[in-house]
């Protein structure tokens, strides 16, 4: 099994591209990532994402380049979570536009870049 584990970082500062390690922690959830559509076998790699929705921006090397989310959401009732994902270091920044993300806990959803789909694997922080 080798199962790529996404890095959390903190961003820097604003107009800084440097980002510094965080630790995951009680108030992350995590999503899984993998190349088949409907989320079979191992995932291809992990990510955890802040629950609460005025936390810090952070960034992660990504499979086709630099991210960085912030306006964090637990969704009550569907089992989902929603951020917004940049295509830099740094969040409101960029050449690409912002894209509103929504993963769920039972559905396997297409990502972007349309090449990995993702699903909750760890919801209880927003329980």
């Amino acid at each position: 099994m080798n199962i790529a584990l996404l890095a959390l970082w903190s961003c820097g500062i604003s107009g800084s591209s440097e980002c510094e390690a965080i630790e995951s922690g009680a108030d992350r959830i995590q999503v899984g990532f993998w190349e088949t559509s409907d989320c079979s076998g191992e995932p291809v790699a992990l990510n955890s994402f802040s629950i609460e929705a005025a936390a810090d921006c952070y960034c992660w090397p990504g499979h086709s380049g630099e991210n960085s989310a912030d306006t964090f959401s637990c969704n009550d009732g569907d089992g989902s979570f929603t951020y917004t994902q940049y295509g830099s270091l740094e969040c409101g920044a960029g050449d690409n536009s912002p894209t509103e993300k929504t993963v769920y806990t039972t559905s396997c959803e297409q990502d972007i870049p349309p090449t990995l789909y993702t699903m909750i694997l760890d919801y209880s922080p927003c329980e």
